[in-house]
Parts: C-alpha cells; sequence; structure tokens
C-alpha cells in the first residue's frame, strides 16, 4: 500500500461516521457493577442517582493543577491525567506486565472510594489487585457541583511497560514537536498505541483514542523497516466506511512489533527475488497474525464497530479455527 493510501485511511477512521458508535453529547463510557457486559453510556449529570462525571464538577475531588471554568473536554483530559499521576506512583515499579488497564470509581461525599471497577487487557487478576491498592492509597476530598457536595465519577487507564510514562496526547505532541524523529526511538510507543487501541471501545471522539490513532497513523507514512502488505480477499472485504481497514492495518503494526520487541523477530515483509510476494512466509504470518487480531477485536460487539457481510465470513472461519485456509486458499 502506497503512502497516500495510508494516510487517507487514517484520516477517514478520525472522522466520526454513523457505523462506530458515537458516544451522545453529555455521555461518557463508564463500567461500573450496573454494566454487566462491557461499557455503558452515561450522562455526566446523572441527577436521579446523585452522580456528576469529573467533566463537569466545579471542584474536583482530587489534588490537581486544572484551571477554571475549563471546557467538559479540556476538564476531562486534566482530571485523568492528574489522577493518573497520583495513583502512578503507588504502583510497584517492579511490574511484569504488557498491556492496558482502565480504572473507573466513585468518590462519594463522604471522600470515601466505591464501585471501582479495573479492566486490564490481557486480564491480569494481578495487577488489577496492584492498581486497587494504589487506588486506595490516594487522598481523596468530596468533589463538588456548584458548590454543592457531590458523588464523582472518576476515569482514567494506564499503559505497562509505558515507553513514556505519559498520556498518548501528551506523547504525541512531544513527537510532532520533534524534528527529526526516528522509528527506533518511537516504535515502544506505537505498540504501546496500538495495544490501546484494540483494548478498548472504538471512540472517536475521546482524546487519548484519537492520539493512540495518530501516533500510529504518523509512522504509516514513514520507513519503519517492517513493510504491511496490504493486499489480498481479506483486506478488500473490509470498509473505509467502518474503518476495518484502517484497524486491520494497525493490527499488522501490532503483530509485527510485539514479534520485534518482545520475541526478538524483525518480519520485514520486503519482496524477496525469486519467490511470489504473497506466498513469502513473513507476508502471510503478519497477515494471518494481524487478521486475528482485528477479528477478535470487532467481533466483539462492545467494541462498537460494525462488521460487513463480507467481513463476517472470515469471522466465521476465524471462529471454526480455519482462518488460515480462507485466507490463502
Amino acid at each position: 500500500m502506497n503512502k497516500y493510501t495510508l494516510r487517507i485511511l487514517t484520516l477517514l477512521f478520525l472522522v466520526p461516521t454513523i457505523a462506530i458508535g458515537q458516544i451522545p453529547n453529555g455521555y461518557f463510557l463508564d463500567a461500573d457493577d450496573t454494566a454487566t457486559s462491557g461499557y455503558k453510556a452515561k450522562p455526566y449529570k446523572q441527577e436521579k442517582e446523585g452522580i456528576y462525571h469529573y467533566a463537569v464538577l466545579t471542584e474536583l475531588p482530587f489534588e490537581n493543577k486544572c484551571s477554571e471554568g475549563l471546557s467538559e473536554k479540556d476538564q476531562s483530559d486534566c482530571a485523568e491525567a492528574s489522577l493518573r499521576n497520583l495513583i502512578y506512583p503507588n504502583i510497584p515499579s517492579e511490574l511484569d506486565f504488557k498491556g492496558n488497564v482502565y480504572v473507573y470509581l466513585t468518590v462519594k461525599k463522604d471522600a470515601q472510594i466505591a464501585n471501582v471497577t479495573v479492566s486490564s487487557y490481557p486480564t491480569s487478576k494481578t495487577i488489577n489487585s496492584y492498581i486497587k491498592e494504589a487506588i486506595e492509597a490516594v487522598t481523596f476530598k468530596p468533589g463538588k457541583f456548584n458548590d454543592k457536595i457531590v458523588t464523582s465519577r472518576l476515569w482514567t487507564s494506564f499503559t505497562f511497560p509505558s515507553s513514556s510514562k505519559e498520556l498518548f496526547s501528551v506523547s504525541l505532541k512531544k513527537m510532532k514537536e520533534d524534528k527529526n524523529p526516528t522509528y527506533e526511538d518511537y516504535e515502544n510507543l506505537v505498540f504501546d498505541a496500538s495495544q490501546y487501541i484494540f483494548s478498548n471501545p472504538v471512540y472517536p471522539d475521546g482524546t487519548e483514542f484519537k492520539a493512540a490513532t495518530q501516533i500510529v497513523g504518523f509512522w504509516m507514512n514513514k520507513n519503519t523497516g517492517m513493510n504491511l502488505p496490504t493486499f489480498g480477499d481479506f483486506f478488500t472485504s473490509l470498509t473505509n466506511r467502518n474503518q476495518q481497514q484502517f484497524l486491520y492495518t494497525v493490527a499488522m503494526i501490532n503483530y509485527g512489533l510485539d514479534q520485534k520487541i518482545n520475541h526478538d523477530r524483525v518480519l520485514k515483509c520486503v519482496k524477496i527475488e525469486g519467490q511470489k510476494y504473497s506466498e513469502q512466509e513473513d507476508v502471510k504470518e503478519v497477515q494471518l497474525e494481524g487478521a486475528k487480531i482485528l477479528l477478535a477485536f470487532i467481533g466483539n460487539e462492545k467494541n462498537n464497530v460494525l462488521m460487513s457481510s463480507k467481513a463476517r465470513k472470515f469471522y466465521k472461519a476465524y471462529e471454526k479455527g480455519v482462518l488460515e485456509e480462507k485466507l490463502f486458499d
């Protein structure tokens, strides 16, 4: 695939479409005891329950340096970063975990925490336990809405190992400011971002989700030493309308970087003289494993990606364990 097409795929992904589940204005994705499966979209102000999301609070329930009078979006970004920075120092530095963790919690009127939900990908009871202990070590205070003490609902996330130990939006800004970025300096960040994309429901309006897709997309247009074999019946069965081609490309990047970073294998997918490109072992491996990542992701309804009828045929093959035969027959 040429650089122009890759750039178009990235841009298309960042344009909201009706095919992807959109979060209505004034709502946020939440995961608590009432969300028995995946996530629920809930209003910032749940006045019946007396719960307020931190985007609309006039006083956050924890130490922070967020300015007054911020927009809901800017307050959300600042609050998520502040909460993350309070929790992070309480997490053991020697953790042997690679993945993402998502945290939801409620701060009650008496400053006690409740309804804590910690979700890790891949699932790890150990990391979940450490995160919960780290949360308990944070000092909270009652949140306020218009000078009235209220119950607050909070959210933040973590990536391990974090190549930057900061939010993707912060890393993206620094990467863009780098006048001569080299891929070797950012491939861990790209891998973290690709992990994040496949660890969360698709949320095009989310600041961190946008930043993660832009981090990956930035390097799609550059020489990384690993080509992307974006062709074949499976690739053409995917649609840009549902952003599936972009996600498949990210899935192949994710697999290639996992092999390079964690298994010391570089799958270059460069044309080998005397061999048909589509039949090269590295090309077929990247296509197959990327397809598995994508199909597992879009096969989960909570991830907000509709599956085309053509792609569904490949998903059925994936479920039956015959995806390789379907891809390369």
